[in-house]
């Protein structure tokens, strides 16, 4: 089907038309975007430069150093500096904080120095970025340097107390193996003081531990498989064999002496790393450095004057279009019948004006069928303008050339809720009224509301005549509508209502379409067109279903029924060519429900003729 599209001419028009619009959204936007601006508090930016390096082991607590993750330790360090705790060491270090303060007080500043600074690494290198950003430039740079500091001096401190920890914990351990080798030495003594062994016990205990100790040693280097330590294995295994064929005495005394042993390199050993962790306390080495101190910037940052007003002009400009396309949008009228006309390329063959429909007083439920029914014309007055609308329009299509192909008209329209129903329910009456033979068809199989309005039921229908039910009972005309839910004597005063048959929609098909499609659908609209001289289709808006497109190759012409302000001039735009896109004959568009107030400077002469009416 074809898609109607805005083309560069289209947009050329609304620039044209609506250059006012965009002007003024423009100049508008602009001028927000100056006021916005000036009334910013400008905000300074202050960076100082921190370079962190690889940290040197702790005797005693480092892992293995070649392990270190800089990608990952750097992340750390930056959430280190915007942390809460270098926040609160700042603020003391610049005089922020006193004792005095109230805890919410203290939390107060302390939050606020951390919304002051951010840190972020800088690309690949071991650099991090600290930024402080205030509306004071001086205060920018003082707090930049002073976070940088306080980092700085935590990492030392952390450093040192890690130090002072281990050196602590070595202390007490030294403790404990200085009693157990003293209680070795008092067990070995009295052991030999009571048997008296000595020689090989002696020396083949010294000999395991020494064996284990290297063993030890090489473990931290290799797995057990490698061949050093499973020489190492081999000989304290031979060891452990000797120490087996000594005699009591010997294997008791080489296990005092094994244990003396152990204890006394267990103690040597832990004096050495207490000395060790107390030259790493002792230690002020840093592993971080000021690389680049802040200064105090002479520009802010925000707001950007310049670029504030260059994106303020090119929205300004983008919205200004797109203003001038919602209201082009809004401005469904199109202008005047010539505009309508050239627009579409067909004629405008009627305009019906608006009228309000009668108060009711019937429940929620049947009121928009109601006040639909009263809009038929049988309950106004015959020279009233919105009945005259109705004639001139009959009148009208008397002058195209349909019926020199046939007499059976579709109503439809772009969108819902319209007035196509009623359009074409009040066209067929004006039709009977004239004198001619004229039968309605209720084709809309979606929401038929045709015989709602009517008050006749919606069984039997084109649905049963189609499959073969006899006309005369599917047919219904002046006595069905006296017998359905309309007043009698607005029925029987109506001229020419004998000349008015309606067929109903009957029973909804499962599918529509290809009900629509079928051959018995056409040779039953067929044998209506040669029954009688009008037949009129009414059927479902275009743009939801393709049930119109159908109905109009079967029709002799198509009617579009438009409601001024309901759909856009596009969506009417697209409507006209889709039927035209499956070659339907389509005569003319009727504007329905036309205000007063646009009368006359819109659709000019076409009702001037109400002034004879008034009074």
């Amino acid at each position: 089907m074809t898609q109607y599209t805005l083309g560069i001419h289209d947009y050329w028009r609304i620039l044209r038309r609506k250059r006012w619009v965009i002007i003024f959204v423009a100049v508008a936007t602009v001028f927000s975007t100056y006021v916005y601006t000036d009334m910013q508090t400008p905000l300074y930016r202050a960076t100082a430069e921190v370079k962190v390096e690889q940290p040197k082991a702790i005797p005693g607590v480092a892992v293995d150093q070649s392990g270190w993750d800089m990608y990952m330790a750097l992340n750390t360090e930056v959430k280190v500096i915007k942390s809460a705790v270098v926040a609160e060491r700042t603020a003391r270090k610049l005089g922020m904080l006193d004792d005095k303060m109230s805890e919410s007080e203290r939390q107060a500043i302390i939050l606020s120095l951390q919304n002051m600074v951010d840190a972020e690494r800088v690309g690949d290198s071991n650099l991090i970025r600290i930024n402080a950003a205030s509306s004071d430039p001086r205060n920018t740079a003082i707090v930049a340097n002073a976070t940088a500091d306080t980092y700085i001096e935590k990492g030392i401190e952390d450093r040192s107390r890690r130090a002072r920890e281990l050196k602590e914990f070595i202390e007490r351990q030294m403790d404990e193996s200085h009693s157990r080798l003293k209680s070795a030495e008092e067990s070995l003594r009295k052991f030999t003081e009571m048997s008296g062994a000595k020689g090989t016990g002696g020396f083949l205990a010294s000999r395991m531990v020494d064996l284990e100790t290297r063993k030890s040693e090489l473990l931290k280097k290799y797995t057990g498989q490698h061949p050093e330590v499973r020489q190492l294995s081999d000989q304290i295994n031979a060891v452990e064999l000797q120490m087996r064929d000594l005699p009591k005495e010997e294997l008791e005394y080489a296990r005092f002496t094994r244990e003396v042993k152990i204890n006394e390199e267990l103690y040597t050993l832990l004096a050495k790393r207490y000395k060790e962790a107390e030259i790493a306390e002792a230690d002020r080495e840093r592993t971080a450095s000021i690389v680049t101190p802040a200064v105090e910037p002479s520009s802010p940052v925000k707001p950007n004057r310049a670029m504030n007003m260059t994106v303020g002009v090119f929205i300004g400009i983008f919205f200004g279009f797109l203003m001038a396309l919602f209201f082009e949008n809004l401005d469904t009228s199109i202008g005047t019948i010539e505009d309508v006309e050239q627009f579409l390329g067909i004629p405008v063959i009627g305009i019906i004006p608006h009228e309000s429909p009668t108060k009711l007083k019937t429940s929620k439920k049947s009121d928009r069928i109601s006040a639909q029914r009263s809009l038929m014309i049988i309950f106004h007055s015959g020279k009233s303008p919105f009945v005259e609308a109705y004639h001139t329009m009959r009148t009208n299509l008397q002058f195209t050339a349909f019926k020199e192909k046939g007499n059976v008209i579709n109503f439809t329209s772009a969108g819902v809720s319209e007035g196509k129903t009623i359009t074409a329910i009040n066209f067929a009456l004006a039709a009977a009224q004239s004198g001619t033979k004229t039968v309605i068809v209720e084709m809309d199989l979606r929401r038929p509301l045709l015989h709602k309005i009517l008050g006749l039921p919606r069984i039997p229908g084109i649905t049963e005549g189609v499959i073969g039910k006899p006309p005369a009972d599917i047919v219904k005309g002046t006595a069905d509508l006296m017998l359905g839910e309309l007043s009698v004597e607005h029925i029987i005063d109506v001229p020419g209502i004998e000349n008015l048959k309606i067929v109903t929609c009957g029973e909804i098909p499962t599918n529509p379409i290809d009900f629509l499609n079928s051959a018995s659908t056409k040779t039953f609209i067929k044998s209506l067109s040669q029954s009688f001289e009008l037949v009129i289709l009414d059927c479902p808006p275009v743009l939801l279903f393709a049930d119109p497109l159908i109905i109009s190759s079967i029709a002799d012409a198509t009617i579009l029924v438009y409601q001024v302000g309901k759909m856009s001039r596009n969506a009417l735009k697209r409507a006209k060519d889709q039927l035209a896109g499956v070659k339907a004959n389509l005569v003319g568009v009727v504007l329905n429900d036309i205000k007063a107030s646009d009368m006359q400077h819109r659709y000019g002469y076409y009702y001037t003729y109400k002034y004879y009416h008034k009074g």
